[in-house]
């Protein structure tokens, strides 16, 4: 997997500070009580309260969560159980002999910056404006890095997907072809002893909560899910039903587009499931989608925004990135539904109900943009004398619906490899949780 791949997640980073920047708003973390002392012991190494507060900085940063007095405590501890996980994970690569050199740490930072339109220089900037140091943010790159390189050391090896395994996956794919399928992503969360379940328990369902308040699934999933996905932002893939276990398969069955169910409690831990999207069976016969009528050009059309405030004096590069954030909300959108989500996720954002809108009664260029647009569509996004807007159509659309397709053969196998890692490396961290001397000492 490329470091791009598992550092997708960080790359919110720099897209929630710019658009907090555009708005005009300071991005800073949450004050701390006190930085002095420590938080936990993991295997006589410390983790003071300096570093929770560092990473809680970092994960609002990329949540674009408000931080309340009710909350703090929770999303806390959630960092503090993903830095213990850290800390066992480096501390095994190291006796490993493992490790993320200087080059490809400031690659990955170097990729992320790139993919915002930023230079490191800036993207670090806007990091210290949200409290968090340049060193917090390579630490958390770095033992991205290093585990997956680990875990990669470890198994990979061990890894064989021979021509009868391919073979019998898929006989057994063709003959569920009569059955849905759904791109899944997850957040795992995994029970390594007994006496964990309730505090496992307690913080998946704070992840849960945290989701349903805006907070990005990708990227929730990128810093406390303990799964090899989380690299990806929790990306299953495509998965067919009754490939995964019956509590979780159990799930999509209810699930539409864009909906987030759990946790639930299965193999190892507990999960949240969110379904991006769903084919019907292979031999399902979609309904033929009549031609609609040439529609009357000045006729009214229901039309929803999505701003981003710039200053009055914004320079080009801040109207570039605008653009740039604007452009990546709109590959993601589904529907108008998307559009009022995304300016929960992101600080700034300033969503509105237009209304139905007559095109006669429209600026020019924005005219020539709806005319080339279609139902359910948005407009490119441009700039106006408020800030950068994203303009979407909330006409009638017909329902986007799919059939299942068959994987080849080196899809296939790359999957089943994949799934074979995942497992090993749930075990590899599991077994690590068990061995470690942990000690939450707590403010």
């Amino acid at each position: 997997m490329s470091q791009r791949a598992i550092l997708r997640a960080l790359s919110l980073v720099a897209l929630s500070l710019m658009a907090s920047e555009a708005s005009g708003q300071n991005v800073e973390a949450p004050a701390p009580q006190s930085s002095s002392g420590v938080a936990a012991i993991v295997n006589e190494f410390v983790i003071s309260n300096y570093d929770v507060d560092q990473r809680t900085a970092l994960f609002v940063a990329t949540s674009g969560l408000t931080v309340t007095k009710e909350n703090q405590p929770q999303i806390r501890a959630q960092v503090l159980r993903s830095l213990q996980d850290e800390v066992v994970e480096l501390q095994e690569a190291n006796k490993r002999k493992v490790s993320a050199t200087r080059a490809e740490v400031e690659r990955a930072v170097q990729s992320i910056a790139e993919d915002n339109k930023f230079t490191v220089d800036q993207l670090l900037a806007r990091l210290a404006q949200a409290g968090v140091t340049a060193a917090t943010f390579r630490q958390q790159v770095t033992a991205q890095i290093v585990w997956q390189k680990l875990v990669s050391a470890r198994f990979a090896a061990d890894i064989s997907v021979t021509e009868q395994q391919l073979d019998e996956a898929m006989a057994r794919l063709k003959q569920g072809a009569d059955k849905p399928q759904f791109l899944v992503s997850e957040i795992y969360m995994g029970v390594d002893r007994p006496e964990d379940e309730t505090t496992v328990r307690a913080g998946a369902d704070q992840l849960a909560q945290q989701i349903a308040a805006g907070a990005p699934f990708q990227t929730m999933a990128g810093q406390f899910s303990q799964s090899p996905s989380a690299a990806d932002g929790g990306d299953m893939g495509w998965v067919t039903q009754g490939q995964l276990p019956e509590e979780l398969d159990h799930l999509l069955t209810d699930l539409k587009p864009g909906q987030v169910a759990g946790p639930v409690r299965a193999e190892g831990g507990y999960y949240l499931i969110f379904l991006r999207d769903r084919r019907e069976p292979a031999n399902t016969q979609l309904a033929e989608v009549p031609a609609a009528p040439a529609p009357d050009p000045n006729a009214p059309v229901p039309l929803e925004r999505l701003l981003i405030p710039l200053p009055a004096n914004a320079d080009q590069a801040l109207k570039t990135r605008a653009i740039a954030l604007a452009s990546n909300i709109k590959r993601q959108l589904r529907s108008c539904a998307d559009l009022a989500n995304a300016s929960g996720q992101v600080q700034g954002m300033v969503y509105s109900k237009l209304g139905a809108v007559s095109p006669r009664d429209l600026a020019g260029d924005l005219r020539d943009g709806l005319a080339k647009s279609g139902p359910g569509e948005a407009i490119e996004p441009f700039v106006s004398a408020a800030g950068v807007e994203l303009i979407m159509r909330c006409d009638g659309v017909p329902p986007r619906a799919g059939v299942a397709v068959l994987p080849t053969r080196n899809e296939l196998q790359q999957q089943l490899f994949q799934q074979q890692m995942a497992l090993f490396a749930k075990g590899y961290l599991r077994d690590l949780r068990r061995a470690a001397a942990v000690y939450a000492l707590g403010r």
